[in-house]
């Protein structure tokens, strides 16, 4: 990590705060119906999953802030916000765009660097409880037992942060830990992970590596310090430059003052990670809908927790709606396949395909072949997109309705197909029949140039603007009609 500067007090250059307490009280003062606060007592086992499962059905996604939380029969002292970033109309809200320009801007604002700033303990508010000792137990933090198999409660929405032991960076990812003790965390590692890569340093020089977890933070914050960079970059710097603002540091509390951590996140779980020590982790529910397997990983031993006064756990259902990932990845698969194909209107990363593996792109097609060009372009270009659909620029990527009528009525698979087998995927795949290597394909759902094609079903802009259902039957009556996402 370049070397942080120095700062008196915090700043912000958008309207939603600089931490998650801001964000939090200045979004519901300005949209109070999307921020639900919960004071029934909710069993950290599996009933604020069900909570979830309830308004991710019913197309909801308001911010859950879960006051009553039961851990191990007693109410947990933190409350747990979780939804925080399943809404993608509240982080284009965030970002001051209309929801389809979400991705992009994402991605348009974490090419952005700012250099974080350091300040004192003092104005650090994860510094006001320091816990050392035979203090700590991170058990009574009330993380969710998320789904059936999983071993334990997990740390989910936290970021896992090591320093590279050659030149310093920081890195931070969003990765599991399983509360397995008082005072041991087990870490799901991906092996092509820089955090991966950090242990491999420090182990292969007999040495443990200091970590920590962070947990908690402004919704700009986590989308910058999630994105994919460089070996040789800060994920503190994306963080700011998608924050719009510095993010301010702290020293640690053990392991030493060279290992800051975020002065305004939520909670931080300074330890160390043993050489060579792995212990069985998993089963685990994940991103994928599905299970995945046990794995030997390595373990983070707690030295130290800090935390605000008033601090929130933060918590994301894996396995469920949230834009984490793939919101940056709309603006990145864009950019990439530009360079191929310049027509690029849009992309979209879909929650169908795990806001991972499926990516829609809407292109003007100006030669033929540009499809399939533009589909091995982007499937080439990311380890976890499985499937790229290429379409016209008159199909709504956004609606897969839209998307499917394409794929029926556009797509003849012995012209259109794209299979790259032998690809390096996820490890999470549970279709892959070895880890890391899946087959790839993409779709070519363009109309042919220079050939007739049937016209899609229109009628006049100007009436279809003019009628207004609502007002035609009342508002009233609108709202009682049901839901149906499947229609």
């Amino acid at each position: 990590m370049a070397k942080p500067m120095a700062a008196p007090a915090q700043s912000s250059s958008h309207a939603f705060g600089a931490d998650l307490h801001q964000f939090l009280e200045l979004y519901e003062a300005a949209y109070p119906e999307e921020v639900v606060h919960i004071e029934k007592p909710l069993r950290a086992d599996w009933e604020i999953t069900a909570l979830a499962i309830k308004f991710e059905k019913a197309q909801r996604f308001p911010v859950l802030v879960c006051h009553n939380v039961i851990v191990d029969g007693r109410r947990a002292e933190l409350p747990l916000v979780t939804f925080l970033m399943a809404s993608r109309l509240r982080l284009a809200r965030t970002f001051g765009v209309e929801v389809r320009r979400a991705g992009v801007a994402c991605y348009e604002r974490v090419q952005k660097r700012v250099k974080p700033v350091v300040v004192s303990r003092e104005q650090a508010p994860v510094k006001q409880v320091v816990e050392k000792g035979a203090t700590i137990d991170v058990r009574r933090f009330p993380a969710p037992l998320h789904h059936r198999m999983d071993p334990g409660r997990y740390i989910t929405e936290g970021f896992f942060l090591s320093f590279n032991r050659n030149n310093g960076l920081d890195n931070s990812a969003l990765q599991r830990g399983w509360l397995a003790d008082r005072d041991e965390i087990r870490v799901f590692l991906g092996p092509s992970t820089h955090n991966a890569h950090n242990l491999r340093q420090y182990e292969e020089n007999g040495e443990d590596m200091p970590a920590a977890y962070w947990i908690g933070h402004h919704p700009l914050a986590l989308l910058g310090a999630a994105t994919h960079v460089g070996p040789d970059e800060s994920h503190y710097e994306t963080a700011g430059g998608t924050l719009g603002a510095p993010l301010r540091l702290v020293p640690s509390e053990t392991l030493g003052d060279k290992f800051f951590v975020p002065a305004d996140a939520e909670v931080v779980i300074e330890g160390y990670v043993p050489k060579g020590q792995r212990k069985p982790e998993g089963p685990f529910g994940e991103y994928t809908r599905h299970v995945g397997p046990q794995r030997w990983c390595p373990l983070l031993k707690v030295t130290a927790v800090t935390y605000r006064k008033d601090a929130y756990w933060d918590d994301v259902m894996v396995g469920h709606t949230h834009w984490i990932s793939s919101m940056t990845k709309e603006g990145a698969v864009a950019e990439l396949v530009k360079r191929s194909v310049p027509g690029i209107k849009a992309v979209h990363v879909p929650m169908s395909g795990c806001g991972v593996s499926h990516v829609y792109i809407q292109m003007r097609k100006t030669v033929e072949g540009q499809g399939k060009t533009a589909a091995a372009a982007a499937l080439s270009g990311f380890f976890d997109i499985k499937h790229a659909f290429v379409f016209d620029e008159d199909v709504d990527i956004f609606d897969e309705r839209e998307v499917l009528l394409a794929l029926a009525t556009r797509f003849q698979a012995d012209r259109g197909l794209v299979v790259l087998p032998g690809m390096n995927g996820s490890p999470l795949d549970p279709s892959a029949p070895e880890r890391n290597i899946t087959a790839k394909a993409g779709f070519d759902c363009t109309k042919p140039l220079g050939k007739p094609f049937a016209e899609r079903l229109a009628i006049s802009d100007e009436v279809l603007s003019r009628i207004d259902p609502v007002k035609i039957i009342g508002e009233k009556r609108w709202e009682q009609i049901p839901v149906e996402p499947w229609g």
